[in-house]
């Protein structure tokens, strides 16, 4: 006992330099251990990390795109990317929805938004060229020769010329009245010829020529239109009618060139049945769909449409017999304020069209915040977008996900989205996740190519 109280008691009055030399170890120790991130270049790189690890997100947000530019090549089939009038310039620009275009053709260059209008100013052109023919051709100036004595008797009947294409046993006196009824009553379309040019019947020989030509009287192609008022204008004055004209035009009525704005599916409209005509036909037509009169007269009064896109909506929802809340689709169209939108909402309602005709049923159409779908009997969401290249932008995810939630709200369970062109890989993967499943280059499917 005595041993160990000496020993503890020897280490109590060890000296303090002992002590000192001890925690001098210590305090070496630790700086071994922690200078190597003291040095300032990983101390900043450390406080960064932990910066950054404070501030990560619990998952990792959304990666959006930007529109891509893209290659003709890459996105026309071959036919569309040159001819014997024209080219298609190789760099194509995208929104993220629809492509835009740049036309090369001998009549001049044209910007050209969405392939399916890319595809109408192609066959226009084609058209161009055939009218320039018959133009130049020594039996149109032939027949102008022989009957320019004959223009104001040639003007005055068509003043009251029977359209063979209405049905119904109307004279001619009673359609005269029909119409005159029809413009009091509805907005004439900002596409259609002066009320002096249809007094006169140019706008009849003009629809007449145009159907021959197989092209769109009310186009917003201004070239197409210097040339059909050039052709009307002589015709009127030496009195060549629309079947006249037929037999001047190489290759007859089966000319090449189709650009009216129908679907394959659905058939084409009649050009050459007058405005007045068609709009009383829709508004005819919708009535008997149930639509209210009050929503027609907001479609039929829209002057953005020409009167054969309207005609080619009502064409296409006429044709889905059966199927309730056509008045939805009515109401979305009739909210329609540029000719891009215009075309887009009659491409959407034939791909509906062909969705009914040649994929499955449809029972209702659905109003989802500002767009419209259709829904199956069976309780699926349909959705069909006449778009080019759909990127995932935040936009996208946004209205993405707003009709996932309108879906739901409208117990629609399972959705497909079906894209006349393509959507971007990612755009692919997010549709996905979100429970979508899409369609790709539906055109060819639900238009028959269109």
């Amino acid at each position: 006992m005595r041993l160990i109280f000496l020993k503890k008691r020897s280490q109590a009055m060890a000296p303090d330099s002992a002590r000192r030399t001890g925690r001098k170890l210590n305090i070496q120790r630790w700086s071994n251990a922690v200078m190597p991130f003291l040095h300032p270049t990983r101390l900043v790189l450390a406080v960064f990390l932990a910066l950054a690890l404070s501030q990560a997100p619990a998952a990792a947000a959304p990666a959006y795109e930007s529109p891509p530019q893209l290659r003709a090549s890459d996105v026309l089939p071959k036919a569309m990317l040159s001819g014997p009038d024209f080219r298609v310039d190789p760099l194509v620009t995208s929104d993220g929805y629809l492509n835009t275009y740049i036309l090369h053709s001998r009549f001049g260059d044209f910007t050209v938004v969405s392939t399916a209008l890319l595809r109408t100013r192609i066959s226009e052109v084609a058209a161009l060229a055939v009218m320039e023919q018959v133009s130049n051709s020594g039996q149109f100036g032939t027949a102008l020769a022989g009957k320019g004595i004959q223009t104001v008797k040639g003007a005055a009947n068509l003043v009251i010329h029977p359209v063979d294409t209405i049905t119904g046993t109307l004279s001619g006196v009673g359609k005269f009245f029909m119409r005159a009824q029809e413009s009091m009553t509805s907005e004439k379309s900002r596409y259609e010829d002066s009320a002096g040019q249809q007094l006169i019947g140019f706008s009849q020989i003009k629809r007449d020529y145009a159907k021959q030509f197989r092209v769109d009287p009310y186009s917003t192609n201004q070239v197409l239109q210097d040339k059909l008022d050039a052709l009307a204008s002589a015709g009127l004055a030496g009195s060549i009618t629309g079947s006249a004209l037929q037999a001047l035009i190489p290759g007859g009525v089966g000319i090449a060139v189709g650009s009216i704005s129908g679907s394959a599916v659905l058939g084409e409209v009649d050009v050459s049945v007058a405005p007045q005509d068609l709009r009383r036909q829709n508004r005819e037509s919708l009535r008997g769909m149930g639509v209210p009169d009050s929503l027609t007269r907001l479609f039929i009064d829209n002057t953005v449409f020409t009167p054969v896109q309207q005609t080619g909506i009502v064409q296409a929802l006429a044709s889905m017999d059966g199927v309730k809340g056509r008045d939805a689709f009515i109401g979305f169209a009739a909210d329609t304020d540029s000719q891009d939108l215009a075309l887009f909402r009659q491409r959407m309602s034939q791909m509906y069209a062909g969705y009914a005709l040649k994929v499955g049923s449809l029972d209702r159409f659905v109003t989802l915040g500002r767009f419209v779908g259709a829904a199956t009997p069976g309780g699926k969401l349909i959705l069909a977008f006449p778009l080019d290249y759909l990127s995932w932008t935040e936009t996208t995810a946004k209205i993405v996900a707003g009709l996932r939630d309108a879906a739901a709200a409208n117990n629609l369970a399972g959705a497909e989205v079906w894209f006349t062109g393509k959507a971007s890989p990612l755009c692919r993967k997010e549709f996905k996740r979100l429970g979508f499943t899409v369609h790709e280059n539906a055109a060819e499917k639900l238009l028959d190519g269109k």
